[in-house]
């Protein structure tokens, strides 16, 4: 009787912890693939290092590097409490990161590395459980109308990135995707299809720096249209569903303002890719609701 108790504690203890992960740690690492335009990526690295004190509360320090870990640039404080994050970035004031006691239904407002200033909306449309690399954790999707376009992981974050959460609310080009998750040096999570966990294409700085897009509503509500308005003068505009199937492509006319209706596109998110008359090409993110 004693072996039985024994071995039935033994379970319930391993089963509960692979969940109630924290979300900070020194010991985790995440590469964030940047996406421009078919082709072309570069990959940022997440890192948590260092310690700082304000006004009596206790933070840890958040650093990227754009260049394969030789230099390091300093991103924000982050403090947790009650499975809440709290992100401090350098030039704004405290706000929510993320809130992993959030339910189905539930609506909360959070910042991320572009939004500072302002609070973004997000909606909680489903809870589940998902296995990456035989570790079980908690996810939440996220969007309207029971359409995901966004899903946070538990110890993980955001399926953006660590600190971009709903990133196009307040910037709409390039795409940032979580490409890899690293904890004790020990891959833990890899965009579905890659290999790789560090991406990068000669020259993407430069393409960014010359092609400027902008798009606006964004998010748009369905029936409304979109303007487009480019430094590159458009040749095809294809519209892209989250997994690469191409839902219409179109052809704007010379000379003359662009814009794209929603009423056949169905509540989500979309891959706006935009193809100028020299062959360049860019991404966009564009969220219908």
């Amino acid at each position: 009787m004693k072996k039985k108790i024994s071995i039935t504690l033994t379970v319930v203890f391993i089963g509960f912890s692979l969940f109630g992960q924290g979300f900070i740690s020194p010991e985790k690492q995440w590469n964030v693939r940047l996406v421009g335009f078919p082709g072309a990526f570069s990959t940022e690295i997440f890192k948590i290092a260092g310690d700082s004190t304000i006004d009596t509360i206790s933070y840890s320090k958040i650093w990227a590097s754009y260049d394969s870990l030789e230099t390091w640039s300093f991103q924000g404080l982050l403090r947790e409490n009650a499975k809440v994050v709290y992100f401090l970035p350098p030039q704004a004031g405290e706000g929510i990161l993320y809130d992993f006691n959030l339910e189905i239904g539930d609506t909360a407002y959070v910042i991320n590395a572009f939004c500072t200033d302002a609070e973004v909306p997000i909606y909680v449309t489903d809870i589940d459980t998902v296995e990456y690399f035989g570790v079980s954790r908690k996810r939440w999707h996220l969007g309207e109308n029971g359409i995901a376009d966004e899903y946070w992981v538990e110890g993980i974050g955001s399926l953006n990135g660590p600190l971009y959460t709903k990133y196009w609310y307040c910037i709409v080009c390039p795409v940032w995707e979580l490409l890899c998750y690293h904890q004790n040096d020990e891959l833990l999570f890899r965009f579905p299809g890659e290999i790789e966990c560090y991406q990068n294409t000669v020259g993407i700085e430069e393409s960014f720096g010359k092609n400027n897009i902008s798009i606006k509503p964004n998010p748009v509500k369905k029936g409304n249209s979109i303007e487009i308005l480019a430094d590159i003068y458009p040749k095809r505009i294809d519209i892209y569903n989250p997994s690469g199937v191409l839902i219409k492509s179109l052809t704007p006319m010379p000379g003359q303002p662009f814009n794209i209706e929603t009423n056949d596109l169905s509540p989500g998110l979309y891959i706006l890719t935009i193809t100028s008359r020299d062959g360049k090409t860019q991404s966009c993110k564009i969220l219908v609701e």
